[in-house]
């Protein structure tokens, strides 16, 4: 799937509502902070949003893209240009450049950060914009509480939820915490094999019961 698929297809669902024939209040060219805000207010359809979390994003942005600022301008100017048309048919006057543009925009706006966020490498690009304001949670905000912490009350997930059958479960499960049958009592000593692996002493499973031989070796010999 190719960018301006992908933009169409957000443009297209309930993700992102029309955008109103309207000029914004901040007008576009008017300063870079200020272009940005009109951009994505354009992007989102959303005439609220927080200019403290666009003045950030355009700084995270600026930064990590040589040509943010030589792109933000013209993009501004196409959206100005055809702001009259609808979504679909603004989206069809946009330029390679000016599609990846737009997406570099509105992700941070829906997921919160910039960047690729890595889970493999102790170091990424990522750069955070917001939690809270996350345009992505507002479609269930209604249903479910952003995940940083219980705003319900201790346990709320515990309850089954309204119209689900829950299968058969022992009594008083909800209340087993860390005493549930099946919770180990007692953490086991790793084997010595693994054991050498994680700590750096052999590769390969082999070699480490190698090591451990010739140690018992040595161990035999010194008695």
């Amino acid at each position: 799937m190719n960018r301006r698929t992908f933009l169409r297809m957000m443009i297209s669902s309930s993700v992102i509502i029309s955008v109103p024939a309207i000029m914004p209040a901040a007008l576009a060219g008017s300063g870079s902070e200020e272009t940005l805000l009109f951009v994505s207010q354009t992007l989102t359809g959303r005439q609220g949003l927080d200019p403290a979390i666009s003045q950030r994003l355009y700084r995270l942005l600026s930064g990590q893209a040589r040509d943010f600022d030589q792109q933000l301008p013209r993009l501004a100017e196409r959206l100005r240009r055809y702001i009259h048309l609808p979504a679909e048919e603004r989206l069809a006057q946009l330029t390679e450049a000016e599609v990846t543009t737009a997406l570099a925009i509105i992700t941070p706006w829906y997921l919160g950060y910039t960047g690729d966020p890595a889970t493999t490498r102790a170091t990424d690009d990522a750069q955070f914009v917001s939690f809270l304001s996350a345009l992505m949670y507002e479609p269930t905000a209604g249903v479910t509480p952003r995940p940083s912490y219980s705003q319900r009350g201790p346990d709320y997930w515990q309850a089954v939820p309204e119209g689900v059958t829950a299968p058969p479960m022992p009594e008083n499960i909800t209340a087993w915490g860390s005493d549930s049958p099946r919770a180990a009592g007692v953490i086991t000593e790793p084997q010595p094999e693994w054991l050498a692996m994680v700590e750096g002493r052999a590769r390969t499973h082999a070699e480490a019961r190698r090591l451990l031989n010739r140690a018992e070796d040595l161990n035999h010999d010194a008695v």
